[in-house]
């Protein structure tokens, strides 16, 4: 901190600290806000004041804000027009004042002023103003800038610590006004000290002339003031006693005429002639002479400060970085390794190949002899699947389910998991999607499974372009036995579907929710039962529309690639009506694979669809399309007939808390960095070995840090440990989910979450985009509240859950209604159709806007 010693600051350097304008920060001192304290005649703020509101900059900028007159009355609790009058009047003081472009005077006020008026003068907020006011105001006085004037002199004074200055200052006051008054039985000596302190303190740099007393009244208090401290000052401590000129140059041993010209005619202050005799001066110094040594000693004296200030933050510095060093040093990058080598079956194949069914098959037939098994899945939909087909096989006593939402009988010999939850030891572990091991985000909970697990067998069911990450992550000579599954049935290219041509059981696959909602929509007025899938539903919504269409309830899904991921459904046909997505940083084509994901989910067996079918999907729509080269590679791909693009060829790791080294939340930063250092050299050794990015992490530790109100320092307070902040920054919740900084702030202060909960028939007349943003709230607050229990807001989980299922069953009415969910894709003006994105139509936005193109010169 510039200007500091270790315990202390300067005026100026604290007001730099703690970003304030001068105005504010002379209101804080005035106030009381900003504490100050006294050293060496001079006023300082303490370090220490300077730290505690640096945690805290928002209350003081509330508490030194600057308001205009409509923002102070509302503050206060009144009209403009009553605001103006106390104003006017002097009930009221400005603390700062301009002038506009308009050349007019603009006043501001202390919006504590404001805030408080109606405790302080609540006289002053009746229906009729006190007649004192209304006195002033008939006479048309205007006592702002009096108002103005006299806090300025109140601010002045809070910098003068004598008495004998103060006094002085008054009295420069009453000078500058007017001439010179009868001071009232003011005697010689008297007179000379206040001429002696004005001029020694440099009063006339101090003051300036924009605190000076104009009007009558003005000059009359200040007659009244100096008065007062006059009486204060001698009571202090009397005024020295004046001696001759010719004694006071005797006693120096000079001549008369080296008196300086302030004392040869009134006489010399005892005081003086004593220092100027300690001193072994041939004369007294004037009072000038002793204002420039002062001046000199006090610059040398903060140049000091200022040297020691930077010293000190040099040193702080390099303690810092030794901090922020020795936290990156204490993270390891730990990779996990088995402790026994397993027996290891690869299930190898496109989709609807049968890895997976084998693979749950092998589990519930070692489950039924006796063994405990770990099913591990990519989405929960699909655990919760697999947990539905065992449990009906198995017994539900014998089955569990367990996702970041979900917790069933999480003790059963049998459990279905997500893989970031699913448990390293077991008898039998069936990997599902493995090729998800090189997903930035969520690629380590697969890593973290197939390298550090302890079960006794492990499938890992896979693409094929997986086989060799995949062997690598298990010891060289390990028991690794391939089963390679090809293609149930084959898939179809058809050419086209449009509206009329889709046969029943058919998916219509587009890459947003509008467009989805769009082609809903058009499917419904062509006459055909449709309903819909997508990312934002909760998932019993999503497993409602999945019943409806297994049941045959409905013919047609309009979905997005949601179903591409291990989503069962009993499809004849896939039409892509688009094959262009956001990816989250641009818009993309889509890779082979990724089409091939989607188009296998045609033609499932088991579910008795027979053949699969592949098309596009002609819609109304303009700017939907699909590319007819790609399905073909798709197609191809899909039966094996061609490989894919593809590419997994890293497996993504991921720190613990432990692995870096146990931080306090402001060392959680430098720690991964120290980490994502130490992953990178350990990968050297490991080329299939990745670290995962954690840009994520970070943003959700910045909305944790403002919610904590905590600085960008390492020794930042906290109020929860580093364990509590890295469980709460790796939530599996979105950084820039509303949910969010609520949870933060039950987490780290407390707070409550019950204002969320919205009652049953509020959230039963919520229209789909609503329901879906509550519904996901609900999810995000429940998946904190598992991880948390009651000390995350005060909810139950049981309470989360049901109006999550109330949001649910919200979405499952309006969509079951058959009926448009949304007006996307169609011209609010004409409505002809339009792209989903867009609200009007080409020719209706060139009707709106065309007549701006002439007002530039393309």
């Amino acid at each position: 901190m510039a200007g500091t010693t270790a315990q202390r600051l300067t005026l100026e350097a604290a007001r730099r600290e703690l970003g304030l304008r001068r105005e504010e920060f002379a209101l804080g001192i005035e106030h009381g806000v900003i504490r100050t304290c006294w050293s060496g005649g001079e006023l300082y703020v303490r370090a220490g004041e300077v730290v505690r509101w640096r945690t805290d900059l928002g209350e003081l900028a509330e508490l030194t804000r600057l308001v205009h007159a409509t923002e102070a009355a509302g503050l206060a609790g009144i009209s403009r027009h009553r605001f103006d009058q106390l104003a006017r009047a002097g009930a009221i003081r400005p603390v700062r004042s301009y002038t506009n472009r308009y050349h007019a005077e603009v006043w501001q006020y202390s919006a504590a002023d404001a805030r408080r008026l109606p405790e302080r003068r609540p006289e002053l907020l009746g229906a009729r103003l006190p007649g004192p006011c209304l006195a002033e105001l008939a006479s048309g006085a205007d006592r702002r800038a009096e108002g103005h004037r006299s806090r300025l002199r109140t601010q002045a004074l809070l910098m003068l610590r004598d008495p004998w200055t103060k006094a002085a200052a008054w009295s420069y006051w009453l000078d500058s006004a007017q001439p010179p008054l009868d001071r009232g039985q003011l005697s010689q000596a008297e007179a000379v000290h206040l001429a002696r302190r004005a001029a020694e303190e440099g009063l006339t740099e101090v003051l300036g002339s924009h605190a000076d007393p104009v009007t009558s009244e003005e000059q009359a208090e200040a007659v009244r003031q100096f008065k007062a401290a006059l009486r204060r000052a001698r009571r202090s401590r009397p005024a020295p006693e004046l001696v001759a000129p010719s004694e006071a140059a005797e006693r120096l041993g000079c001549a008369v005429e080296k008196i300086p010209d302030e004392y040869r005619d009134r006489g010399v202050p005892v005081d003086l002639i004593e220092q100027s005799v300690a001193d072994d001066l041939a004369t007294v110094p004037a009072p000038a002479r002793v204002a420039a040594v002062r001046k000199q000693r006090d610059a040398q004296r903060r140049k000091g400060e200022r040297q020691a200030a930077r010293e000190a933050e040099q040193a702080a510095k390099r303690l810092r970085e030794g901090r922020e060093h020795a936290a990156a040093a204490r993270a390891r990058a730990h990779v996990p390794e088995r402790t026994a080598d397993p027996r290891v079956t690869f299930h190898l194949g496109p989709t609807n190949s049968g890895k997976t069914h084998d693979a749950i098959a092998l589990l519930a037939a070692r489950a039924e002899a006796g063994r405990t098994g770990v099913y591990a899945a990519p989405l929960r939909m699909l655990a919760f699947e697999v947990y539905e087909r065992l449990r009906t096989r198995l017994g539900a006593e014998r089955v569990g389910l367990h996702t970041g939402e979900e917790r069933l009988n999480t003790d059963a010999p049998v459990l279905c998991c997500t893989a970031e939850v699913a448990p390293t030891a077991g008898d039998f572990l069936v990997v599902d999607e493995a090729h998800w091991l090189a997903d930035e985000d969520r690629g380590h909970a697969w890593t973290r499974l197939l390298l550090s697990g302890a079960h006794t067998d492990v499938h890992v069911c896979a693409a094929p372009e997986a086989e060799d990450l995949l062997r690598k992550l298990f010891a060289p000579g390990a028991d690794i036995t391939v089963v390679r599954h090809t293609r149930h049935g084959t898939l179809s290219r058809m050419r086209e579907f449009q509206a009329a041509t889709l046969p029943p059981a058919s998916a219509v696959v587009a890459f947003s929710r509008k467009a989805v909602l769009a082609l809903h929509r058009e499917l419904l007025e062509a006459g055909r039962s449709a309903t819909v899938l997508y990312g934002a539903m909760p998932p019993a919504a999503r497993r409602e529309q999945i019943r409806r269409l297994s049941a045959g309830e409905v013919d047609v899904i309009v979905t997005t690639d949601v179903i591409g991921h291990g989503v069962n459904l009993p499809l004849r046909t896939v039409a892509f009506a688009e094959t262009g997505k956001y990816d989250g940083r641009s818009r993309r084509e889509l890779l082979i694979w990724e089409a091939a994901q989607i188009a296998g989910r045609a033609g499932r067996r088991g579910h008795d669809a027979g053949e699969g079918l592949v098309g596009a999907y002609r819609s109304r729509l303009p700017g939907l399309t699909a590319g007819a080269r790609l399905l073909d590679r798709a197609v191809q791909a899909a039966n094996g007939a061609r490989p894919g693009d593809l590419r997994v060829t890293t497996a993504r790791l991921r720190p613990t808390w432990t692995d870096l080294g146990r931080p306090e939340p402001g060392e959680i930063p430098h720690a991964l960095a120290g980490w994502t250092a130490a992953a990178r050299k350990a990968a050297q050794e490991r080329s299939w070995l990745s670290p995962m990015p954690t840009a994520e992490i970070l943003a959700k530790l910045q909305t944790a840090r403002q919610t904590a109100g905590a600085p960008l320092d390492i020794d930042a307070r906290w109020p929860r440990d580093g364990h509590t902040v890295w469980r709460l920054i790796t939530l599996p919740i979105d950084a820039d989910r509303p949910a969010y900084p609520a949870v933060c702030q039950a987490v780290l202060h407390g707070a409550a979450l019950h204002h969320l909960i919205r009652p049953r028939a509020r959230i039963e007349r919520m229209a789909l985009p609503q329901a879906e943003e509550y519904a996901a709230t609900m999810r995000d607050v429940g998946t904190a509240v598992l991880a948390f229990g009651r000390e995350c807001g005060g909810l139950s989980a049981e309470e989360v859950v049901a109006c999550e299922q109330t949001a649910a069953e919200r979405i499952n009415q309006l969509v079951a209604a058959s009926r448009p969910l949304a007006t996307y894709g169609s011209c609010v003006s004409c409505d002809k159709p339009c792209a989903p994105w867009y609200t009007h139509c080409d020719a209706c936005h060139t009707a709106r806007f065309s007549c701006y193109d002439d007002e530039f010169d393309w």
